[in-house]
């Protein structure tokens, strides 16, 4: 494609942001997906894995996968084809310190393309950065030059992205070592749901509740003063892992409460994510206050 015929602002986003399909190609937005390994044999995200395909696997053959970086071939076929339709390119990915993929996109883009791709670490993962990428792309469509897009990310984005969510079992966080036995023992004994968030780029613990209608009604409450606080169209999103039911539950709630017209999306966590977090996740992700705050 000549320069003439190319679009001025393209983005790319690594398989973190966990979001669906439908959103990608509406949007045109450029995967870049981790590995998921099973023992020899590697899958990718986005490509030839599901969520619901890991734990199929994990269940039928009693497999413990981990996760990996793509290779530097991965990186430099997405820039090469990116390129091929776009002037310049917004490169947005999951927080350093959860991932190594960061640190790689930058070495990779200012080998090949130069100061054409702009990386940009959103410090976040799974669905507050998948709300960054979604807004980022929206942004894009509506015409706002790299400079302004990458001025609100910076300011309005990824220091309000936030999401709160409920295990559904600590298994996966001990098999992935990021909890002691006995930590996981006594979770599962007592039933305790620890909650999750991000701060400061990582993820941490904000409390736990005990049983599945403490969770539910903690997400009501919580998603109802969300929905209090955000303005008219705006987009958040209640966030599962193989939870479909619940996850329909939450929303349908949350639109009974509100009288506001709000984009309210269920987004299931992707391959890699599942890997760690498990499956019966239940929570919310927004852009706004912190939890405490609303």
């Amino acid at each position: 494609m000549s320069e003439k015929t190319k679009k001025k602002l393209g983005l790319i986003a690594d398989s973190s942001c966990d979001i669906p399909i439908t959103t990608i190609e509406k949007y045109d937005i450029t995967i870049i997906s981790v590995n998921v390994i099973f023992d020899n044999e590697i899958r990718i995200p986005y490509v030839d894995l599901t969520t619901e395909q890991i734990f199929e696997k994990i269940v039928t053959e009693n497999a413990v996968p981990t996760t990996g970086l793509p290779p530097p071939k991965r990186f430099k076929e997405a820039f090469s084809k990116v390129l091929e339709k776009y002037e310049e390119v917004i490169f947005l990915t999951a927080s350093k310190d959860l991932s190594g993929l960061w640190e790689n996109a930058v070495k990779y883009a200012k080998e090949i393309a130069n100061d054409k791709i702009t990386v940009v670490d959103t410090r976040n993962s799974i669905h507050p950065f998948g709300l960054i990428v979604l807004k980022t792309a929206r942004m894009i469509e509506n015409g706002l030059s790299k400079e302004e897009i990458l001025n609100k990310v910076s300011n309005d984005l990824i220091p309000k992205a936030r999401f709160e969510a409920f295990l559904g079992t600590l298994e996966f966080l001990k098999r992935s070592g990021r909890i002691p036995n006995l930590q996981h023992f006594m979770g599962e004994l007592f039933q305790f749901k620890p909650c999750l968030t991000i701060e400061d780029g990582l993820v941490a613990s904000h409390g736990k509740v005990r049983g599945e209608k403490a969770k539910m009604k903690y997400l009501k409450n919580l998603g109802e003063k969300i929905v209090n606080f955000l303005p008219e169209n705006e987009t958040f999103a209640v966030m599962h892992s193989t939870n479909m039911e619940k996850a329909i539950e939450l929303k349908d709630y949350l639109h009974k409460v509100s009288n506001k017209d709000l984009e309210i999306v269920i987004w299931e966590t992707g391959p890699a994510s599942s890997v760690h977090l498990g499956p019966g996740l239940l929570g919310l992700a927004w852009i706004g206050p912190a939890a405490e705050d609303l």
